[in-house]
């Protein structure tokens, strides 16, 4: 697990879609300067972070006010940077380029760790529902709750030890 980190948890989240150093991440064209902070500290994040989280991170680069990050924030979901996790009143960056209606999020009850995936047919699954509703879609937000692999390691070994 080469560019593996290391969770507030302590255990390593090879599978979170922040399987990354910051250095790879590609810092997007066109944001303004509050914009290209708060996605730089959400870059260098292992795990989601709350609002106030980032403010925390960019005191020390003149940021003061909650608004500003807020501001920031809703910019950069609106470019398509950043999905807010309304479970967790957290937020990552995308890692899926272009535009994407549904987005599926695999949140780990026991850790927070997320994980953005791509699920095949999600999207035309749900259109003839929301068409039959005769509802207009912006945007789904799908957060399945579990348990990431690292966390269910000890589950599994007390079954295989039960079963043994």
């Amino acid at each position: 697990m080469a560019n593996s980190r290391k969770g507030s948890n302590g255990h390593f989240h090879g599978s979170d879609h922040h399987e990354h150093d910051a250095s790879e991440c590609r810092h997007p064209g066109g944001l303004t300067r509050n914009e290209s902070l708060v996605w730089d500290a959400l870059s260098e994040s292992v795990e989601p972070l709350k609002a106030y989280e980032i403010l925390d991170k960019l005191k020390e680069r003149g940021v003061r006010a909650p608004m500003t990050v807020y501001r920031a924030l809703e910019g950069l979901e609106a470019k398509g940077l950043t999905h807010k996790l309304e479970g967790l009143n957290s937020f990552v960056l995308c890692k899926h380029e272009g535009p994407h209606d549904v987005q599926v999020f695999l949140v780990c009850e026991t850790c927070a760790s997320v994980t953005e995936v791509e699920i095949e047919g999600v999207e035309a699954a749900l259109r003839p529902v929301i068409r039959r509703a005769a509802f207009q879609l912006n945007t789904a937000r799908l957060e399945a709750r579990g348990l990431c692999f690292e966390c269910s390691k000890p589950l599994a070994a007390a079954a295989a030890a039960m079963n043994a």
